[in-house]
């Protein structure tokens, strides 16, 4: 029932350094909390479940991978376990949105 992620998806997601949109009405947003922490917040979704990916950019990897219902078109993630001094950015697929991607966010250590 889950979608694969083409293989290569990691380096499709680190080509961008702003958010962007198949459809253009869906909106994914990458914080880091602190610690190794993040949220992931999606927006304006027509799907009802999402595949989340979060890319370390510095690697052209996905570190982490969520499928996430959404309300109203809204989900919530949140995660640890990243690395300091790494540049992360989430990354989606859904059958009603396309690919969409938030922005690379760096991981200060110092934070």
């Amino acid at each position: 029932m889950g979608l694969a992620a083409p293989a290569n998806a990691s380096t499709l997601a680190a080509t961008s350094a702003r958010s962007q949109s198949d459809s253009g009405s869906a909106d994914l947003s990458l914080s880091m909390l602190g610690h190794g922490g993040y949220r992931v917040r999606g927006s304006g979704y027509e799907a009802n479940r999402v595949h989340v990916w979060i890319v370390n950019v510095s690697r052209s990897r996905a570190v982490n991978e969520y499928y996430v219902g959404t309300q109203r078109g809204n989900f919530t993630i949140r995660g640890d376990g990243l690395q300091c001094g790494r540049s992360y950015k989430a990354v989606s697929y859904s059958r009603g949105d396309g690919w969409v991607s938030s922005s690379k966010v760096p991981f200060d250590c110092h934070s």
